[in-house]
């Protein structure tokens, strides 16, 4: 069986597609990413893949055709949401040329097998329903934790601080970022590491960008690691980010605002707060608290690894796909290299 995984860019859902890639090939499924900027015919033509993941949103007329020459080809298509709803302009909502794309591919082959966002599944079923109604299933997957890269985080005296946070800092995000997370910045009793893409407000507190290798180390040499959400995520409860999966898989203890669905995945490994005044005071609270922080962290820890890892999510694609054998290999798999010994 082969993969072929589409992707559009180095961004937050490279990496996730890169963890299922991860999770795949070390269970012996071959996968590959290939970039979409590349004409579709000589990567599909070249690599004869079983099963395509791509993003509705980039499916273009040669990548149609490809999969029209292929009637055995199994077929996942990410898109925005599709409903009859008011839409927030920041969460992605399907288009009218992307509608006219599906309804050529549905129509000429009857593909895709099913639509997934990353959201859980009783809110892809509300925020997608439009595709309900043309047939097409729905699957939700949430980010994940790639365990080949994140997981069990060693600590390291140079990376030690009260607080560490990796993520960019971008207009958007800065209306969350600017009232939870900036005051603590200013609080200069704290001892702070951020790393990133873009540099931040505080520069003397920014440290640029981190190797990948280390992040899981800084995850379990900071005291905490703060988790924020974008604000259609605060609005809605839904679209929980990838922060939480990584830093929990490293062994690192998180506090996060409160957002629903994020609530619903990590239960009592991760620390919630309702506003931005509480998150501050718990930061200084569990700042002074090493064996809460142990407690904590230890339950998110085993709730990731117990269910939110790439290689959970590998095997929901494939009983996705009705894919049964395949998925019981990547779980067999996973256990053998992660919950033995």
């Amino acid at each position: 069986m082969k993969i072929l995984i589409a992707n559009d860019g180095i961004h937050a859902h490279y990496y996730e597609r890169l963890a299922w890639c991860n999770a795949f090939n070390a269970s012996g499924i071959e996968a590959r990413m290939y970039d979409v900027k590349v004409p579709a015919f000589g990567i599909f033509d070249s690599y004869e893949p079983d099963i395509f993941i791509g993003q509705l949103y980039n499916l273009d007329r040669a990548t149609i055709k490809c999969i029209q020459a292929r009637p055995h080809l199994k077929v996942a298509l990410r898109s925005g949401e599709f409903n009859n709803k008011e839409k927030n302009p920041h969460i992605l909502s399907v288009g009218p040329e992307e509608l006219s794309q599906l309804r050529t591919l549905q129509d000429s082959t009857g593909k895709p097998d099913f639509i997934f966002s990353y959201y859980l599944q009783k809110d892809i079923d509300q925020t997608h329903e439009g595709f309900s109604k043309m047939g097409i299933k729905l699957v939700g997957i949430p980010m994940s934790a790639d365990v080949h890269t994140y997981y069990h985080g060693q600590l390291r005296p140079e990376l030690e601080c009260d607080i560490a946070f990796v993520g960019g800092y971008w207009p958007y995000k800065a209306q969350v970022l600017d009232i939870f997370l900036l005051p603590i910045l200013a609080d200069f009793r704290y001892n702070v590491k951020i790393f990133g893409n873009q540099m931040w407000p505080h520069t003397n507190q920014y440290s640029g960008v981190i190797a990948d290798d280390l992040v899981r180390v800084l995850f379990v040499s900071a005291k905490i690691c703060p988790n924020l959400s974008e604000p259609h995520s605060q609005q809605y409860g839904i679209d929980v980010n990838e922060r939480a999966f990584k830093v929990l898989a490293a062994g690192g203890f998180c506090i996060m605002d409160n957002v629903r669905a994020a609530r619903e995945i990590f239960g009592h490994g991760v620390v919630f707060a309702d506003s931005p005044k509480e998150f501050r005071d718990l930061i200084q609270y569990y700042l002074t608290q090493p064996e809460e922080r142990g407690k904590i962290s230890k339950a998110g820890h085993n709730i990731v690894m117990g269910a939110h890892t790439n290689y959970h999510r590998a095997a929901l694609f494939m009983n996705s796909f009705n894919e049964v054998q395949a998925s019981e290999r990547i779980l067999n798999a996973y256990n053998n290299h992660f919950q033995q010994g």
